[in-house]
């Protein structure tokens, strides 16, 4: 009987274990990013071309959502990192989890009269159109250059609130890093 006992309690222990080292698999899906052409297609799947623990990357204009399956929590959230890098943003989760994009710089509060976003995929026309319509009502706002072979976006007025300007810029799917507040 204690040998049962002590197959039995081998056979939990063993399946404990398994069950801690199984793989936590899930599909990410990341909606309302801007895809207007096969440009931005292809450079959604290839930020996520070479990322360990990512595959099956699917990149759909007519939804305009990124899908990837992700071996891991770990692998998903560099799957958003690089995705932000290239440019991309939307709302993103990782199976029923919500998976945050990296924060871009700014802070609750800051106003500033110049600032520039890095990092903004801009493939296309229409890339640029959509980031240009995207700020077209930031209060304080007076002019924008938009440097699409630098992946830039500067604005240019008085008293901006940068926290707005994220804001627009990710509602329109696009992500952009800000440059540090020059100094006067």
């Amino acid at each position: 009987m204690k040998a049962i006992r002590g197959c039995a309690l081998l056979t939990c222990l063993v399946a404990a274990a398994i069950a801690l080292g199984a793989d936590e698999s899930a599909t990410v899906t990341i909606r309302g990013t801007h895809l207007c052409c096969g440009g931005c297609v292809d450079g959604a799947k290839s930020a996520l071309d070479g990322i360990e623990g990512v595959s099956d990357v699917k990149a759909d204009v007519n939804s305009k959502s990124i899908i990837f399956a992700a071996k891991n929590e770990k692998a998903a959230a560099k799957g958003i990192e690089s995705l932000a890098e290239h440019g991309f943003f939307g709302k993103a989760a990782f199976g029923k989890k919500d998976l945050a994009f990296p924060e871009a710089g700014a802070k609750k509060g800051e106003k500033r009269d110049t600032f520039t976003f890095t990092g903004v995929h801009l493939c296309c026309g229409a890339c640029r159109k959509a980031v240009h319509e995207a700020f077209t009502k930031l209060d304080g706002m007076t002019s924008m250059e938009i440097d699409a072979s630098a992946q830039t976006v500067k604005l240019t007025g008085g008293g901006m609130v940068v926290v707005d300007a994220v804001e627009m810029l990710q509602k329109a799917g696009f992500y952009g890093k800000l440059s540090k507040a020059e100094k006067k």
